[in-house]
């Protein structure tokens, strides 16, 4: 399972892509918003994490971006925040259809995989990392 993370924090990024890569979910990191959009389009990740506040866009136009190309239309994503819990947000991206919830980035690693196997059951991970046995 591929798993796209658009975060400008690079830290957060890689802490985040480490420990998803030891639940063998293959990653990939974009930096900003206009990459994270391009990304999604050539690696046609299972689930995008995205950053809310980017330097070049907001998460809300990342996600129309990416809902707006037939090739990317259906990719889910599950937003990361700041301000995860603000009833504004979740509001506005409760209008996407692809929007599988948002949290607040000051959260463990347990609560991300819980909002990823929401997505992505672990069934298809364990499944997907037992190939060949």
């Amino acid at each position: 399972m591929k798993i796209l993370i658009i975060e400008d924090d690079l830290d957060l990024s890689a802490l985040l892509a480490d420990c998803l890569k030891i639940f063998k979910y293959k990653t990939k990191v974009a930096c900003s918003g206009a990459e994270g959009v391009k990304m999604a389009l050539s690696y046609m990740p299972d689930l995008v994490l995205l950053d809310y506040n980017l330097g070049d866009m907001t998460g809300h136009d990342v996600a129309v971006a990416i809902g707006n190309m037939r090739k990317t239309s259906g990719i889910p994503f599950v937003v990361l925040s700041a301000h995860g819990a603000d009833p504004m947000l979740v509001q506005g991206f409760s209008k996407f259809p692809n929007c599988r919830g948002s949290m607040s980035k000051v959260l463990s690693i347990k609560d991300v995989l819980k909002a990823i196997h929401k997505v992505l059951p672990p069934k298809a991970a364990k499944a997907h990392s037992h190939e060949g046995h």
